[in-house]
C-alpha cells in the first residue's frame, strides 16, 4: 500500500527532507489532518530545530506573550482524538512525540535521540534520558509504551489506523523501545511527529485512561509548555515546563518564554484589530485584506504562504435517506428527515456543474482574498507538484451561460431556478458574500448560513446545507484530498472518514483503492488522473480556491517555528 524505502533512508538521528516529503506523502500524513485549521508557509520561520540562544539573537530569555488562535472553541486536547488544525498547533506546544519535524522539513528526533531499524518492520528508539511529564512522572520508555498501547485501545480514535500494523511494543530499558511491525509500512515513522503524525504524540496514559473527559480538558503533556487554566471559549493558560529535556545550539534550557496566553479569537475582523493594536504579539492567522497593510508596519511582520491548501464549495451529492448509515457509525455523521419531503437539487450532476461554472475564481481571488490566493480549477493543489496543473483540461472554469443551460435542462427555469443554503464560518464570510452573488446571476438563490467554528461542524455532519464552504491544509498527496475526504466510507478504517457531502462513485472508489496499493509513480499518475476525470465530471466539489495564510507577529517576538504550518514556541523570544 505504501512506498517502500531502504532501511537505512529510515533511520536516525535524521530523515532528511527528501525523504520526509516522500514518506508524508505515501501516508497522507499532513500539518492540518482535519480540515479546518491555517497554515503558514514552511520556508519562512520555521527555527525550532535550528535553535540559538535568545542571548545569541539579541533578545531575553524570559517574559510572556498572548498569541490569538482564530477558533471559538477548542474542542480536544488529547492528540488521540485531534483532527483539527487549531488543535493540532496547540497541542504541539503541550506534547512530545517521538520525533518532530524539523527547520528544514526533515523529520529528527525529539523525545528519540536516534532510532535504528534492524530490519525494515522493526523500529529501536534510543530516548533521551531524565525526561518528565509535567507533572513531573519519568517519560521512559514505559511511558512511551503505555501511550501506544492507550492508542491501540480507543476503537473511536481516527488515529487507530496508524498503529494498526503495530505487533509488539517492549521498553527494552529505561532509554530503549522496541515496536515491531507486522509487515513493513514506509511512512510509519511519519506518524509518530509530534502534532500532525498524532500516533507518536506521547500522552501521560494513566491520567488519560483514569479521567479521559479531564485529560482531554485539562492534559499532562511533557512539552514545552503546561496548561494551567483554561476558560471555555475565551482562552487557554500555557507556562513553561521546567522540566523540558530539550536545550538549543548553546546548551541554553528551552523554552525562553516564560508563559503563553491564548486567545480564542473566531471573528476575522477582530483578530485583525487586537494583532494592530498591539493587544496580540501574535496571530495565527489575519485576513489577508490586512496582511498588505501589517506587511507595512514597523511594529507587525507577517510570514505565510500555504500551496498546499484548498477551497471549494462542497454540494450535497446524495439525498441523506438513501445513505447506510452504518457506515458513518465511527464518526460523526447523523441521519436527517429533512430530505425525505424536500427536493435536493444538487443530487443532479447538472446542478453541481452548474454552481461551479457560475463561480467566477479570478474574481474571487481579488474580491475575497485581496490576492492572497490563485484560482482552482481541479483538486490537486500546488504542494502535489506532479499532478497539480494551473489550467487543467478537462477542469472547473467560469461559464455562466453554459450553467444557466444546464440548470434548463435539468428543470430548474423558475425565478429564482432554486434557493439553497451555504455553510460556513465567520472567517468564510467574505468569500461566501461573493459566491452568494456569483450564483445568483445565474438564477441560483443562496442563504448563507454562518456559524461558530464549533457548531458548524455539528451542521456539517447532520447534512442538512446543499452547499458548505469546505477545505483542506497542508495535503502532500492526493491521498489525503481523496481518500479521506471523498471515498465512500466503509464501516471501519479511515476511507471516508471526514466526508462532507455525501458523495459515492464505485468508480472513483476502485480508482482509488488501486492509488493505494501501488507506489509506482507512472502507475500512481495514470490512476489519479482517470479519478481527476471523474471528479471534474461529477464536481462533487466546487473548487474555488488555493489559498495564502498570513501570519501576523509583533517585530519584537521571533523564533516562532512554522514548521509544516504548525506554530511552535519551544524557541520564540522577546528581542
Amino acid at each position: 500500500m505504501f512506498n517502500k524505502f531502504d532501511k537505512s533512508d529510515l533511520e536516525g538521528p535524521k530523515i532528511d527532507r527528501r525523504t520526509a516529503i516522500k514518506l508524508f506523502a505515501a501516508g497522507g500524513v499532513s500539518s492540518l489532518a482535519g480540515c479546518a485549521g491555517e497554515s503558514g508557509d514552511p520556508g519562512e520561520g520555521d527555527t525550532e530545530d535550528a535553535a540559538t540562544s535568545a542571548e545569541t539573537e539579541g533578545g531575553s530569555a524570559g517574559g510572556s506573550i498572548t498569541a490569538g488562535w482564530n477558533i471559538d472553541q477548542i474542542e480536544y486536547l488529547d492528540p488521540h482524538y485531534i483532527d483539527k488544525g487549531q488543535e493540532i498547533y496547540l497541542s504541539s506546544n503541550i506534547y512530545s512525540g517521538l520525533v518532530k519535524i524539523g527547520s528544514d522539513g526533515s523529520i529528527t528526533g525529539d523525545l528519540a535521540k536516534d532510532w535504528t531499524l534492524p530490519d525494515s518492520s522493526t523500529y529501536v528508539f534510543d530516548l533521551k534520558e531524565g525526561a518528565t511529564f509535567h507533572n513531573g512522572d519519568p517519560l521512559d520508555a514505559e511511558a512511551v509504551k503505555a501511550s501506544f498501547e492507550r492508542l491501540m485501545s480507543l476503537d473511536d480514535s481516527p488515529h487507530l489506523g496508524k498503529v494498526s500494523s503495530v505487533e509488539e511494543i517492549t521498553a527494552e530499558d529505561s532509554t530503549t523501545l522496541r515496536i515491531s511491525l507486522s509487515e513493513t509500512v514506509g511512512p510509519f515513522i511519519s506518524f509518530l511527529t509530534r502534532g500532525p503524525g498524532r500516533a507518536g504524540t506521547i500522552v501521560h496514559a494513566p491520567t488519560a485512561t483514569d479521567n479521559p473527559e479531564e485529560y482531554n480538558r485539562m492534559p499532562v503533556g511533557s512539552g514545552a509548555f503546561k496548561l494551567t487554566d483554561r476558560e471555555s471559549g475565551e482562552y487557554l493558560q500555557l507556562e513553561a515546563h521546567d522540566g523540558y529535556f530539550e536545550t538549543d545550539s548553546n546548551g541554553t534550557t528551552l523554552p525562553y518564554l516564560d508563559s503563553i496566553r491564548i486567545d480564542l479569537i473566531p471573528e476575522p475582523s477582530t483578530m485583525w484589530t487586537a494583532i494592530r493594536g498591539s493587544e496580540l504579539d501574535y496571530s495565527i492567522s489575519i485576513p489577508p485584506q490586512n496582511a498588505g497593510q501589517a506587511e507595512s508596519m514597523n511594529d507587525l511582520s507577517v510570514t505565510g504562504s500555504n500551496p498546499g491548501a484548498w477551497f471549494c464549495v462542497a454540494p450535497l451529492c446524495t439525498n441523506p435517506a438513501e445513505v447506510q448509515w452504518d457506515q458513518y457509525a465511527s464518526g460523526e455523521a447523523q441521519s436527517t428527515n429533512k430530505w425525505s419531503s424536500e427536493d435536493l437539487p444538487t443530487t443532479s450532476k447538472e446542478v453541481r456543474q452548474a454552481i461551479s461554472m457560475a463561480i467566477d475564481r479570478e474574481a474571487l481571488v481579488e474580491r475575497a482574498f485581496f490576492g492572497y490566493a490563485k484560482p482552482a480549477h481541479s483538486v490537486y493543489n500546488p504542494a502535489i507538484a506532479w499532478l497539480h496543473d494551473e489550467e487543467p483540461d478537462p477542469g472547473q472554469y467560469y461559464d455562466p451561460e453554459t450553467a444557466k443551460q444546464l440548470l434548463d435542462d435539468a428543470g430548474y427555469t423558475g425565478e429564482p431556478r432554486m434557493s439553497l443554503s451555504l455553510l460556513g464560518t465567520p472567517g468564510d464570510e467574505r468569500r461566501m458574500t461573493v459566491i452568494q452573488s456569483m450564483l445568483s446571476e445565474v438564477g441560483i438563490e443562496v442563504e448563507l448560513n454562518i456559524q461558530p467554528s464549533s457548531a458548524y461542524w455539528d451542521n456539517l455532519y447532520q447534512y442538512s446545507n446543499e452547499l458548505v464552504m469546505y477545505d483542506g491544509y497542508v495535503d502532500i498527496d492526493p491521498w489525503m484530498s481523496l481518500w479521506k475526504q471523498l471515498k465512500t466510507p466503509v464501516e471501519s478504517g479511515s476511507a471516508g472518514k471526514w466526508q462532507a457531502n455525501l458523495y459515492n462513485n464505485p468508480e472513483f472508489n476502485t480508482l482509488l483503492e488501486e492509488d493505494a496499493r501501488t507506489s509506482d509513480p507512472g502507475t500512481r499518475t495514470e490512476l489519479l488522473r482517470q479519478a481527476e476525470d471523474i471528479f471534474i465530471e461529477d464536481t462533487p466539489w466546487a473548487m474555488t480556491t488555493f489559498p495564502l495564510i498570513p501570519k501576523a507577529a509583533s517585530s519584537a517576538l521571533g523564533g516562532v517555528g512554522n514548521q509544516a504550518g504548525l506554530s511552535n514556541f519551544h524557541t520564540a523570544r522577546l528581542e
